[in-house]
């Protein structure tokens, strides 16, 4: 094993985040306080900036109740759950008081709807107060790291919607936030500057009756939108706005009888396809990223890998009009230097370093595309006629002569190695290989489908002559090697040797297969830490990769494994790089909206009896 000087480790979580995320394709609101029901920051992708806006607050937004001159204190308290798996809903009970919350980002729209109910089970009347109340101190520029922004703020109560409305702008307008309040709940601006607000009504409450209130808030890039998206929020009305997302999402919800497997699997489906993509607030362009969420540590940026070989399989269940969209307008984007390190939004180079599996992972992609829809006349599109070719370009020009097999810099998890001739990267593109050929006998191009079939026949041979080594269980598959032949013995949960069964290389019953995954789920592994959520890490992460649960569900016949995948607290529920391996929490990369797509993918594709990636389909 070696251990590469340039390696780099994200933070370590002690604790697992006290936040639980939703939004739509517009707004991604991260943080969400599970202790009060308070919202923390507002996010909006902007492609003129190449990442994500964050209206900060202390907090953004906060629910409150007062009774009889008393303010009720539920921090610490609340129940949670979903609706339609995506909609946060909190409850609190105390006494014969009884109080519900639910926060959501209206699928379709540019803002949010807070919603607050208070029901009194008590024989005497009682006063109460009503509101919410918060603060919007500053915007932050989130990629990777969060900065604030210095600019300018008006802010104020628009005459003409009735909207209180606050606009920041770095010599030109931004971002605005819009709010407006269902009566009888009255808006007062508190200070301008920061902007802070309160929204509250007082009320004689008696015995069996419901007091409600209700927050809408636009985001806009300038405070004219901001004020007139306010006031068409309230237009709308909650019931309404709430009512169409529920339809929405519960058609779109994978159906499981069990309702853990279907929590898990529909949260975290949703989670993927809402923050790992949207449409930028200024341009209206949609965008792919790792996660729109600050917590995860290289969010607000864009990974070929992430988006098409983790991200899309998940965006293609929710919505094939969406990942058609995608497949259109992104991919042309990041064409140009789709197989780097990481891209901004607008896709410039942002992180440098090229990686073989980005470069094959749009092809696979594009054949899951088409598999699925039956949609051939997407290849007759000019960006995606111009992109095949391209990418089979690029992965042509890493072609090591002296083997056959490709080159890599940077491997699945980003690191540098010193054996370049990863075997699970060629793999993959022996995949995209066959892909290609398929997608080419679809257009009827035989003679050259019939080239891309010599070239996988070509690259398996080279993977077979030189990816099987004598290890501690006999002959398995190596992780990597290079052109002197020397090789190292390694597993990577995100690039996982497990994998190389899902694309149908090899039998899960061939010997040298089955010698490499007893390796790598054992001792013999360094990278392998025990315990009731055990199971191999790596060098980027020394903690169970969640990519292994994602892999064993595809590959793995243990019926155990579905019950782990249900137990693992993760990140709330939603994956995450790494957990604990006696507790199952979050270690690293919480807030992973691109794995949760994966996993979602791998959990339905269990228990919908999938076992090769040629064979897949959806529903």
């Amino acid at each position: 094993m070696s251990m590469h000087p340039l390696i780099t480790r994200p933070p370590v979580l002690e604790e697992p985040p006290p936040f639980l995320p939703t939004g739509n394709l517009w707004i991604s609101l991260p943080l969400i306080d599970r202790r009060d029901g308070s919202l923390h920051r507002l996010g909006v992708l902007h492609e003129r900036l190449n990442g994500l806006l964050e209206a900060d607050g202390d907090p953004l937004l906060r629910p409150f109740l007062i009774v009889d001159g008393q303010p009720v204190d539920w921090r610490g308290r609340l129940e949670w759950s979903r609706e339609g798996f995506w909609i946060p809903v909190w409850r609190f009970r105390a006494g014969d008081l009884e109080i519900e919350g639910r926060l959501w980002a209206p699928v379709g729209e540019r803002g949010i709807v807070y919603w607050m109910r208070a029901n009194l089970h008590r024989s005497s009347p009682c006063r109460m107060l009503v509101g919410f109340e918060g603060r919007w101190k500053r915007v932050l520029l989130s990629r990777f790291s969060s900065r604030p922004l210095v600019g300018a703020w008006t802010s104020g109560r628009d005459p003409w919607t009735g909207s209180g409305v606050a606009e920041f702008g770095i010599g030109f307008p931004i971002l605005a936030l819009g709010w407006q309040v269902e009566a009888p709940l009255s808006l007062e601006i508190v200070s301008e500057q920061p902007f802070a607000y309160r929204c509250l009504q007082t009320r004689d409450l008696h015995p069996g009756e419901t007091l409600e209130a209700v927050l809408y808030v636009a985001a806009a890039p300038d405070e004219d939108g901001a004020r007139t998206g306010a006031l068409h929020l309230r237009r709308r009305g909650a019931a309404a706005l709430l009512r169409e997302t529920r339809q929405w999402l519960e058609s779109r919800a994978c159906p499981l009888e069990d309702p853990g497997l279907a929590a898990r699997l529909n949260e975290n489906l949703f989670f993927a396809y809402f923050f790992s993509q949207g449409d930028c607030l200024d341009t209206g362009a949609p965008v792919m990223v790792t996660s729109r969420s600050p917590l995860y540590y290289v969010s607000g940026a864009f990974w070929s890998r992430d988006a098409f070989l983790w991200s899309f399989p998940a965006i293609l269940l929710v919505d094939a009009g969406r990942a058609r969209q995608l497949l259109c307008q992104c991919l042309p984007r990041y064409l140009p230097h789709i197989a780097d390190h990481a891209l901004y939004l607008n896709g410039i180079p942002l992180y440098p370093g090229f990686e073989l599996d980005q470069a094959a992972a749009p092809l696979l992609a594009l054949w899951r595309y088409i598999h699925e829809t039956g949609d051939t006349d997407l290849l007759r599109e000019p960006a995606i006629a111009e992109a095949i070719p391209t990418l089979l370009r690029e992965i042509e020009a890493h072609r090591d002569p002296e083997t056959g097999l490709y080159e890599t810099f940077l491997l699945p998890t980003d690191d540098p190695t010193d054996y370049p001739l990863v075997i699970y990267d060629n793999v993959l593109v022996w995949a995209a290989f066959r892909a290609v050929a398929d997608l080419l006998r679809r257009q009827g191009a035989d003679e050259e489908a019939a080239r891309w079939e010599r070239e996988a026949e070509r690259l398996e041979g080279a993977i077979r002559a030189h990816g099987i080594v004598e290890g501690p269980e006999g002959l398995m598959w190596a992780w990597a090697r290079d052109r002197q032949g020397r090789w190292e013995l390694r597993e990577e949960p995100p690039g996982s040797l497990r994998l190389l069964a899902y694309y149908g290389f090899c039998d899960p019953d061939d010997p040298i297969y089955r010698n490499t995954v007893r390796w790598l789920a054992s001792p013999m592994n360094p990278y392998f830490f025990p315990g009731p959520f055990g199971g191999p890490g790596s060098p980027h992460f020394p903690f169970p990769g969640v990519f292994d649960l994602a892999n064993r569900l595809l590959t793995d016949p243990d019926p155990g494994v579905l019950e782990t995948v249900r137990r693992a607290p993760l990140d709330g529920g939603l994956a995450c790089e790494s957990i604990d391996p006696h507790t199952g929490m979050v270690r690293t990369g919480a807030a992973m909206a691109s794995l949760a797509g994966f996993l979602a993918w791998a959990l339905w594709g269990r228990l919908r009896g999938h076992r090769r990636f040629f064979e897949d389909r959806l529903r």
